[in-house]
């Protein structure tokens, strides 16, 4: 390990023992040598996401997060849960299209929060179909529990005629 990832690991240690004003500091200084160190990035955002509750740091943080380390799957995850916090349903759909295509992304999470854009924008039947996708890609017992719940809230949400279109496709 070089000293920036030694560093790196000493601010993921302290935010998991909940010391964040100590992270988010030692992240700066990890930026302030190294730019361009995606985790970092990733782990502000969450900070600033999370923590601080400012969008425009964590937008700012999670999006470099993306570009420069492109295979670390929290960026994807944390990203998607961003906006759908944020309620911009569309980039968060526009954002899982172009995620899905990567392998490093958790498929079935990417999956799922496309679905709760769906159904904050009304679009139940969507919804359900991206339900069944997010079900059918993860392996969690947990997570397909919290799926199945959400998919029978949408078969509450939705009218007569589109149960009907579920049953018989």
């Amino acid at each position: 390990m070089n000293h920036i990832e030694d560093l790196f690991f000493e601010a993921d240690s302290l935010l998991s023992d909940d010391k964040v004003i100590e992270s988010k500091n030692l992240l700066l200084e990890i930026l302030a040598d190294s730019p361009d160190y995606g985790k970092a990035h990733n782990h502000l955002g969450w900070i600033y996401h999370y923590k601080l509750v400012d969008f425009n740091k964590a937008e700012k943080h999670y999006k470099l997060a993306l570009k420069y380390s492109k295979g670390y799957y929290a960026s994807f995850s944390n990203y998607s849960y961003f906006l759908i916090d944020r309620n911009d349903y569309d980039e968060m759909l526009k954002f899982g299209s172009e995620a899905l295509k990567v392998k490093e992304a958790d498929i079935g999470l990417i999956y799922n929060q496309m679905a709760k854009s769906y159904e904050l924008k009304f679009q139940l039947m969507n919804v359900y179909n991206f339900y069944k996708k997010a079900k059918m890609s993860c392996t969690a017992a947990n997570y397909i529990e919290e799926i199945n719940s959400s998919m029978h809230r949408v078969r509450e949400k939705m009218s007569f005629f589109e149960k009907l279109t579920i049953i018989f496709k």
